[in-house]
């Protein structure tokens, strides 16, 4: 009998109705029920008796559902193994990554891949990601980029976290006073960008510069977690966003490490973008 039939079957039942299974296996009711009737032309028989309040089991159906659920769950135990035994055997995952997301976001990414790839070799390389992949120094790499920003086509890229660029100001600077600002209000204020006294890149320069007092910067908010002392966030009217990036590259079939890196550094960018928040509201209501 055919295995997606099966497992439809007993999702039918623990869920009670063709439309409660559908949703569970991201089914329409329709495909369900399609299924169910195939199966029931295999079986010869009906399985389900279909009434208003949902399906209750025939005797047949009974039968084939005490057998079908520990076919499935053997089937699931194999796969969860399957998918074990891949992980133990990766050796070595290279991780290239720009310097706020190598300080931000991939350290708790490697404590999560550690537990999911115990025997592997976790190595980092604060780079520019994606000439870390061309340059087949890296399975993976993880950077900040304007949202505006092309897709490369050369690599296979996942969107981890989005956002709107913050105004990073001096603490006491009187517009820390107004909740959101706009163009106009920061016109009197210098930008550490755009300003040609100085030639920094690093957003940890920029922040270190706002702090003293020299101007303002926008940052994507992991940047500014922790934030340094002495500057504050507000938000922008119309900031441009950014996104949090990973890629791979795109002409090679994804290996189990490389997807359990993407995975984990999805997750750790979530904790990331919880604790960004907290950060900002607490900045915000000072």
């Amino acid at each position: 009998m055919n295995l997606t039939r099966l497992q439809t079957f007993v999702e039918v039942v623990r869920r009670g109705t063709f439309a409660g299974a559908a949703d569970a296996l991201s089914f329409t009711p329709s495909a369900v029920s399609q299924q169910m009737a195939k199966l029931e032309a295999e079986a010869g028989m009906p399985l389900l008796a279909r009434e208003a309040g949902g399906v209750r089991l025939t005797e047949a159906g009974r039968l084939l559902h005490e057998h079908a659920v520990g076919i499935v769950d053997a089937v699931h135990r194999a796969r969860i193994g399957l998918i074990a035994l891949q992980a133990q055997q990766v050796k070595r995952l290279r991780i290239a990554a720009c310097p706020v997301a190598a300080g931000a976001v991939v350290p708790h990414a490697l404590r999560l891949l550690r537990r999911r790839l115990p025997g592997a070799e976790l190595m980092l390389e604060e780079t520019e990601p994606a000439e870390a992949l061309r340059a087949d120094r890296a399975d993976v790499g993880v950077w900040l980029a304007a949202a505006a920003d092309p897709a490369d086509p050369a690599l296979a890229e996942t969107v981890l976290e989005r956002g709107p660029l913050l105004v990073a100001l001096p603490a006491g600077h009187p517009l820390t006073r107004l909740g959101e600002l706009d163009a106009e209000a920061l016109a009197a204020t210098p930008r550490i960008c755009g300003d040609s006294r100085w030639r920094v890149q690093s957003l940890r320069a920029q922040l270190a510069l706002v702090s003293a007092g020299e101007g303002y910067a926008l940052v994507p908010g992991p940047a500014a977690d922790p934030l340094p002392a002495g500057v504050a966030l507000r938000q922008l009217a119309g900031a441009p966003a950014w996104e949090l990036r990973a890629a791979r590259p795109a002409d090679e079939l994804p290996s189990v490490g490389t997807l359990a890196a993407v995975e984990a550094l999805r997750a750790a960018a979530a904790r990331e973008r919880r604790s960004s928040a907290a950060t900002a509201l607490l900045v915000a209501q000072a």
